[in-house]
Formats: structure tokens, sequence, C-alpha cells
């Protein structure tokens, strides 16, 4: 056995961390990692990523990677363990929170076995004095399945649960009255069209994202059943529309969001971070202009603050709400009396809607 990473302070946020081998891949699909529905702890479903579950929500965990000649037994210590295969091109890992740094390892390419080991994670989720830690052993082996092959707190059945299709037998009575709910308010929204699954997830989401359902609901029917890489094309498109409209992207600090975006990409750091964006229009100093608002002009908005919050949505982890978010950006950009226009050159730019 050989040990790769022996790290004691992994900052996690929002329950998360992740084993990358590729950082250009794409991860804005949050439910792509889970796609086997194995389990809700270790998700390998993006090649070269490894999406992992921690009972701490926000704060410092401690994390140990070890390379192994052949499967090893199961130390009884660990409470919750699931199992997954893993395929890397590339000699070198990294372990990274949400948020936090990355801390590098080597991993020669090849196929692996992964076992993911957790102590104390139902603690951790439900008290911020307790600790959980995390191993995790490789050793190369052909893909198969992933399991569950041992769990012993509700909050890891819970993730188990949360990651797959449940079918209604599956279900309790508490969980089959949230899909009746959740139905009954996708109906309010959308009347009798049905959504896919991955737009009803979205049914409770609140402006701007749900505003797209009133200005052009085909359109937003059309985001939904496409893939990942078209929202991301779109969502480069429609924010670098928008900053052209604004009158932005003249301006100095806007050069790299520009240009990323006509590349197709997301806005580059730092305008992932909450508040840059809004930091920059200040600096800038722009002209502020007012048109009236979609649907109706009973109000005004500043197409210059709309453009704005294209900057951050375009870096958003989970591409459709970025690209729907973005879309709405794009209407309110142009105001009443210029958002049909903008969205027919939408369409006309991405024939595949």
């Amino acid at each position: 056995m050989r040990i790769l990473l022996d790290e004691p302070k992994v900052d996690v946020s929002y329950c998360s961390a992740s084993i990358t081998t590729d950082e250009g891949v794409d991860r804005g699909d949050l439910g792509a990692p889970w796609v086997d529905e194995s389990n809700g702890l270790c998700g390998a479903g993006i090649p070269g990523v490894l999406e992992l579950v921690t009972g701490t929500h926000t704060g410092r965990v401690s994390f140990r990677v070890e390379l192994h000649d052949s499967e090893p037994a199961v130390d009884p210590m660990w409470e919750e363990v699931v199992e997954v295969s893993f395929t890397t091109e590339l000699d070198e890992a990294f372990l990274t929170g949400l948020m936090g740094d990355e801390f590098p390892f080597p991993l020669p390419r090849g196929d692996y076995r992964v076992r993911y080991c957790a102590q104390g994670f139902g603690e951790a989720h439900n008290s911020d004095e307790a600790e959980d830690s995390y191993l995790l052993q490789f050793w190369l082996a052909p893909p198969a399945p992933g399991r569950i092959l041992v769990q012993t707190s509700t909050e890891a059945s819970y993730w188990h649960r949360t990651r797959r299709t449940l079918g209604l037998e599956e279900m309790t009575e508490q969980e089959l009255a949230e899909v009746a709910e959740r139905q009954e308010r996708g109906r309010l929204r959308w009347g009798d069209r049905v959504p896919n699954a991955r737009l009803l997830e979205l049914v409770d989401a609140g402006m701007p994202l749900s505003a797209l359902t009133e200005l052009d609901v085909d359109l937003e029917f059309a985001l939904a059943e496409a893939d990942d890489v078209l929202h991301r094309r779109i969502a480069a498109w429609a924010a670098l529309r928008c900053l052209d409209a604004s009158g932005l992207s003249a301006l100095p600090l806007y050069e790299t969001a520009v240009h990323a975006f006509r590349h197709g990409d997301p806005a580059p750091p730092p305008f992932d971070e909450l508040r840059y964006g809004w930091d920059v229009l200040a600096w800038s100093r722009p002209v502020r202009t007012r048109v009236p608002a979609p649907l109706d002009g009973e109000s005004t908005e500043s197409p210059q603050e709309w453009a704005t919050r294209t900057l951050m949505d375009s870096t958003g982890r989970d591409s459709l709400i970025a690209v729907l978010n973005i879309v709405v950006c794009l209407a309110y950009v142009h105001g009443r009396d210029g958002y049909r226009e903008a969205f027919d050159d939408l369409r006309a730019q991405f024939p595949d809607l």
C-alpha cells in the first residue's frame, strides 16, 4: 500500500469535495456525476471526476488517499463505505473542496476501483462540533457497477435515496406527497404542458429564472431539452449580447469576460465571485440607461444591471440554470420593445433548439 495524500485540513463547502484529473471538464450538470444511481456519496458519472459528499457542511475535514496493489479488506472502523469505478488518462490528480485549495497527488493513469470510506458522517452533519474523516482507496481493476458496502447513518441513507430515481412503490408517504405537490406547482406554472424532469426540479425557482415562463415558454422548454454543451454556447452568446447591448463590452474591465464569451466559455475568475461583477460595474462608471420592462413596460429596468447578472450566472455549475437565467437577462437588457427580436436572433443563431 502506498499513501498518495494524507491531508487533515481540507476545506469543504456545501458538503462537497472532489477528485479531478481533468481541470477542463464541464461540470455544469450537477446530476451528471450520479447518473449510475449506485450510491449517493461518491459520484463517478463524469470521466476524470469523483464528486464526494461529506457530513460537514462548511469546515475542515481529514482526507487520506491510498493506492493498493489489489482490493483491500474493508476496515470495520469505517461507518459508510461505497465503491465506484474510475478511469484517468493523466498521472496526477487533485483533491479539492468546493471552494477550497487544491491538493495534488500522483495517480498513474489507468482503470481503477475506488472505495470511499467515511467515519463520523452522520454526527458531523448534525453538529458543528463533531469531526468526520474520509479515506479513498484506489486499485487497478476493470470497470464494474458501483455499490454500497456499508451504511449505518440515516444521513447517508438520505443521500443514497436522493441520488436514485425511486419508483412510486419505493417512496414513503412524505415523498409521495412531495411529488404530488411539485406536480401541482408545475401545473400552476406551466398549465397543461409537461416539463421534463430537469425543468420540473426548478419549479420553485424564483425570479429571474421563472420569468422565462411568461416571456417565452416555448423557448424555456426548448432550452430544458438541450444538452449541457449547447447550454454553455447559448449562455456565452446571450451574455455577450447583453454586454454589447448595454455598452459594457467596450469598457476595459470587461475585456477578459468578453474574450471568454466570444469563445463560448463562462466568464473567468474573479467574475465567479458574488460581488465582483457589481464592483466592476461601479468602478467602470458606465452611462446608466433605463428601458421599459417586459412584458407590459409598467416599470423600467437598467440594461447595465441586468447585463452584470450574466457574469456570475455564466459560471454556475448547473448549465440549465445558467442559460435560463442569462436568457431572462437578455430579455430585460433589451426591454419590452426589443426582447422578442433578441429571442428571434437567439433561435436563428442556434437552429438546433
